[in-house]
């Protein structure tokens, strides 16, 4: 269980993501991974995913009292991952008085990859689409070129061609490789990048509750690319 009434005074952030069929936990501090743990494992996210935070903490000799803040992807991603990781993060910011920040998951795709004029960042979304977004990361920030969307395969190389797409990473490039084959000098990211990474989000999220922009725990909430009963469906 959640250790409770754990006052807030801490400098440390952890990162969760489970917002696809593996899962990761991160603990961050001045951008720096201090720790981190996950896996392949869709249907045990759930068992794992608190013992496996708690088990980071312990590695670097910290507990809840030293977490000042708690960052979770929102989204896009799988309806339940997604509930599931917005959920545990909502309740350790409850339970313990620390801050709390959503983090999109394309931009926790595309955090690690500098010095790429257009990057594709992309997720399987299964029933053959992609959930994909576009950055500019050239100048060591992230810059988006196009918004969140739900492509085909085809659709997306055309995106991709029309933006002069020059890397690609995550689950969703790597499923459709040889469609974006078509896409003149795309490369792909190595395959241990293809998974969303905890240490990524947490690195996010401490910038943002830095500058700021942590939420109340009560309206942090996922954010759907498409409708909760057809991410149900999938399979």
């Amino acid at each position: 269980m959640i250790p409770k009434e754990i006052p807030f005074q801490g400098s440390l952030v952890l990162g969760l993501d489970c917002s696809g069929e593996s899962f990761s936990v991160a603990v961050v501090r001045q951008g720096q991974a201090l720790a981190e743990r996950g896996g392949y494992s869709p249907r045990s996210h759930l068992r794992r995913l608190f013992p496996d935070l708690k088990g980071c903490l312990e590695e670097i000799g910290a507990s809840f009292k030293e977490v000042g803040a708690v960052a979770v992807t929102v989204g896009p991603g799988s309806f339940t991952g997604l509930r599931l990781g917005v959920v545990t993060a909502r309740t350790i910011a409850q339970v313990t008085g620390c801050a709390l920040v959503g983090v999109n998951t394309l931009e926790a795709l595309a955090q690690a990859h500098w010095g790429c004029p257009c990057l594709l960042a992309g997720l399987d979304a299964r029933r053959g689409e992609i959930f994909a977004a576009f950055f500019d990361t050239s100048s060591g920030q992230l810059r988006r070129l196009a918004p969140d969307a739900a492509y085909t395969p085809q659709q997306l190389v055309e995106r991709a061609q029309e933006l002069n797409c020059r890397l690609a990473v995550g689950s969703g490039p790597w499923r459709y490789r040889q469609e974006l084959g078509a896409v003149p000098d795309l490369l792909l990211a190595p395959l241990q990048d293809a998974q969303v990474r905890a240490a990524q989000v947490g690195v996010l999220g401490e910038e943002a509750w830095r500058a700021g922009r942590s939420v109340d725990y009560l309206h942090l909430e996922p954010r759907y690319l498409r409708s909760a009963e057809v991410q149900l469906g999938h399979k």
